[in-house]
């Protein structure tokens, strides 16, 4: 009876963790099959080293100053990443293969667990290679310039701007969980997170350090347009704070809400 029961028990689907990993490849294979993940993915870096070009050629307060903001320029990835995170969950909804995931995979919130997962390694690897561009663009052009080419903060700029373009990717597809529609999560997104928080800066500077913007900029090492920033740690917890509660929601809905 027990060797029954043992065969019952496995016969009732693979494990949390087994079937998690096997969706994970999945997703990773389906990023890897898509052009636009490419695209998307190589253009990212280029971006990033092109952005040096300005803290290098407008005038600041010091040298160190000048070398954060030159390296920070890494975290401009995070348009890129954000974008990655909507469409890998928003084409589900606009292709219609959301339905045909939950039969396959009928636990919702381990479905909701790969994709978080799998955007998270592909926005994590398209950060690192987006900082190694921005690095050695930085320091061809800072030392071409006659500026010092490091600082003892340049590794904690090119950290913060990892994380920050990298939990960008996991608000992406949070965003396309809520919106559901492709072109309104980018769209939504790009007036939240490139011209709202960038107009509020402007109407209201204290407010914009505790906006999600203003704590990935400091996260990664970036200035503000006015008023003063929190420290690189505290706009981090803030960042990830903002991030893990759109997630939450996001989880909760796929839970309880119809796909059809």
């Amino acid at each position: 009876m027990s060797s029954s029961a043992v065969t019952v028990t496995s016969r009732t689907g693979p494990r949390p963790l087994t079937e998690l990993n096997r969706l994970v490849r999945a997703e990773l294979f389906k990023a890897r099959a898509s052009r636009t993940t490419w695209v998307l993915s190589i253009i990212a870096p280029v971006f990033c080293a092109l952005w040096v070009l300005v803290p290098v050629l407008v005038p600041a307060s010091s040298d160190a100053a000048r070398i954060a903001g030159v390296y920070s320029m890494a975290a401009q990835a995070y348009v890129f990443t954000l974008i990655l995170g909507i469409l890998s969950m928003a084409g589900e909804y606009r292709h219609q293969t959301i339905t045909w995931s939950f039969l396959v995979t009928p636990r919702r919130g381990t479905f909701v667990a790969a994709k978080l997962l799998a955007s998270g390694l592909l926005c994590l690897l398209v950060a690192v290679v987006s900082a190694l561009f921005t690095l050695a663009a930085g320091s061809v052009l800072l030392a071409v310039h006659g500026y010092p080419a490091l600082s003892s903060d340049v590794p904690l700029v090119l950290v913060g701007a990892v994380l920050s373009t990298t939990f960008y990717g996991l608000l992406g597809v949070a965003l396309a969980v809520l919106i559901r529609n492709q072109v309104g999560a980018i769209v939504l997104a790009a007036l939240l997170f490139s011209y709202g928080d960038g107009f509020l800066s402007w109407l209201v500077p204290d407010v914009y350090r505790w906006l999600p913007t203003g704590a990935a900029r400091a996260l990664s090492g970036m200035q503000a347009d006015g008023g003063a920033l929190l420290p690189a740690w505290g706009g981090g917890l803030l960042f990830v704070g903002y991030v893990g509660v759109i997630v939450a929601l996001a989880g909760m809905l796929t839970l309880r809400r119809d796909v059809t």
